[in-house]
């Protein structure tokens, strides 16, 4: 289970890069952080090294998480519980990748109305609620595989 949920780990990383590339060839060279008209603004170079950081620091974050407790849950709850909770950064990827599209389509109004593309908004706080859903139903069941 473990090792599915790494590669899968490796195919989310992927996607993020892939996903931060695209906005960044796209974007002009002043970026909005927000929809309102009075939002901050960043330049599309920093935006992407931000990004970039900002995402480096979160999955090494959750790496150091990850060798700390999954080993403790695997040996508590069982390889099931173990291998949802390293699916936790996978679930955390994808809302970043979430993140940054739709920041590239707020910032791409010519092509592309970012009205019809709110739900990316949404989408990672439900991956994260299934996810802490589910996380915390197999360890009270002690789910095993």
């Amino acid at each position: 289970m473990l090792k599915a949920v790494n590669f899968v780990r490796l195919l989310s990383i992927l996607f993020f890069l892939i996903t931060l590339s695209l906005v960044y060839a796209y974007l002009d060279p002043v970026v909005k952080l927000s929809i309102d008209a009075d939002a901050s603004t960043i330049h599309r170079t920093n935006f992407f090294y931000f990004g970039a950081a900002l995402f480096l620091m979160i999955n090494s974050f959750l790496w150091i998480l990850l060798k700390i407790m999954a080993p403790l849950i695997e040996h508590k709850y069982g390889e099931l519980s173990a291998g949802w909770f390293a699916a936790l950064p996978v679930v955390v990827n994808f809302y970043i990748c979430f993140l940054v599209g739709f920041l590239g389509v707020l910032n791409n109004p010519s092509n592309i109305q970012f009205s019809s593309y709110e739900y990316l908004n949404y989408l990672g706080p439900i991956l994260l609620l299934v996810w802490g859903i589910l996380i915390i139903y197999f360890m009270s069941t002690k789910k095993s595989i």
